[in-house]
């Protein structure tokens, strides 16, 4: 990592960025079955912690996708 003006900035790896890419994939993955998942069930319950999940996944891939942009938008 180097560092910029007190800040560090990422540089990763190409497979790095591979891995990342994957992890990705498998998160928005995750999150579509989640969807499906709360369509099809009737209990309340049930629906409440498919829909936790896919937030969760949501977020997962929302961190990897900054991760990701960093890296781009980096010198």
């Amino acid at each position: 990592m180097a560092q910029t003006r007190g800040r560090a900035l990422e540089v990763f790896t190409d497979r790095e960025l591979q891995c990342l890419q994957e992890q990705l994939s498998l998160e928005e993955l995750a999150v579509k079955k989640m969807r499906s998942y709360e369509g099809q069930v009737t209990d309340p319950e049930l629906k409440k912690v498919i829909s936790s999940l896919r937030e969760q996944h949501e977020g997962h891939y929302n961190t990897l996708m900054r991760h990701l942009l960093s890296q781009e938008i980096s010198p």
